[in-house]
């Protein structure tokens, strides 16, 4: 019931893509910290900052990651 799902080995990232995911993560890390700085700076508005700050990063940060995974994606040979 509760096994691990098994993933072809086509389907599975390659070393680039991981590498990709693990900037993607850090910098969304980053951005996250920026957000939450930037907000704190003026308490009132730091919903509205925080919002400000990090969702467009975020979006520009994911699209850029989905973008270069499937750039380095392996070919399949037919």
């Amino acid at each position: 019931m509760f096994e691990p799902r098994q993933i072809a080995p086509e389907d599975r990232l390659n070393k680039k893509q991981r590498w990709v995911a693990v900037a993607m993560n850090l910098l969304l890390l980053a951005e996250l910290t920026l957000a939450i700085y930037l907000g704190q700076q003026d308490p009132e508005n730091l919903t509205a900052i925080f919002l400000r700050t990090f969702i467009p990063l975020a979006i520009v940060t994911v699209a850029a990651a989905r973008f270069s995974m499937r750039r380095l994606q392996t070919r399949a040979v037919s």
